[in-house]
């Protein structure tokens, strides 16, 4: 990594693995499962190196073969502000409970459960598990980032979505902020369906900006390009050594994401 460090924010990739099916997923499957020690000693690189928050995913962080509540609070004892990007299906007992994850990074699609589910697919309820969540987090007093990924399947819903997390967090803010991704045909779920839900980048923005218009209480971010930020960069493990995005020049790399920016 460069002497001068203009990123603050580090996206570790633990694992490629996932346990739910996303028509949008622009995940793919060549890189590692980083091992606990590996992730520890690439804290401490993150620390050396100014980084002051760190973002857990992969894949589904809680997924990992490690323990991931252990590997949050060895970070948030390093002095690091904790973020877990989730799909919340693997979410431990208790999970507003953990000291060590200061955020979590939760993906809402739609406010309509029909649309949703069918772009995250899990029993059919993967909407309603995602509402309960931000119910206990809001009680709790916990902070969290939505993310949605903007496609022709649920566009036309963005302003009621804005309208219902306006209302969530009104009483008792926990909103830090909402991303609002343009799909991107790639990985192992975008590359087959991207017929079915790329929208033009005019759409994308006209239907984003309009919910800007509505003054929510928590800022909201377009990421019309996930792979490149000027403040997160992004760590992995390819063919047994540690990969870093910023780097990289070839930004195919980059299609391990999996979490949105924080």
């Amino acid at each position: 990594m460069p002497k001068t460090n203009p990123y603050n924010v580090a996206v570790i990739f633990l694992h490629p693995a996932c346990n739910m099916t996303c028509t949008f997923c622009i995940t793919e499957d060549n890189f590692d499962a980083m091992s606990e020690a590996q992730a520890v000693e690439l804290l401490k690189t993150l620390k050396k190196e100014k980084f002051t928050n760190v973002v857990l995913g992969g894949g589904e962080p809680f997924a990992w073969p490690g323990d991931l509540v252990r590997l949050a609070e060895r970070a948030k004892g390093m002095g690091f502000l904790v973020q877990v990007g989730t799909n919340a299906i693997a979410l431990p007992k208790n999970f507003e409970s953990i000291t060590g994850i200061d955020r979590y990074v939760l993906p809402l699609e739609s406010v309509d459960s029909a649309v949703h589910n069918k772009m995250r697919f899990y029993k059919d309820k993967h909407q309603q598990l995602i509402m309960d969540c931000l119910q206990r987090l809001r009680r709790a007093q916990r902070s969290v980032t939505i993310s949605t990924i903007i496609t022709k399947v649920n566009k036309d819903g963005l302003k009621a979505l804005a309208l219902f997390l306006k209302e969530l967090n009104q009483a008792q803010p926990f909103i830090h902020a909402w991303h609002l991704y343009k799909f991107i045909s790639e990985g192992r779920g975008g590359r087959v369906n991207a017929e079915a839900l790329a929208i033009p980048d005019g759409e994308y923005t006209k239907v984003c900006n309009e919910v800007k218009a509505l003054g929510l209480p928590f800022t909201v971010y377009l990421r019309k390009d996930m792979y490149h930020s000027k403040t997160v960069d992004f760590f992995w493990y390819q063919h047994g050594k540690l990969q870093c995005a910023s780097v990289n020049h070839d930004t195919k790399i980059l299609r391990k994401m999996t979490v949105p920016f924080v």
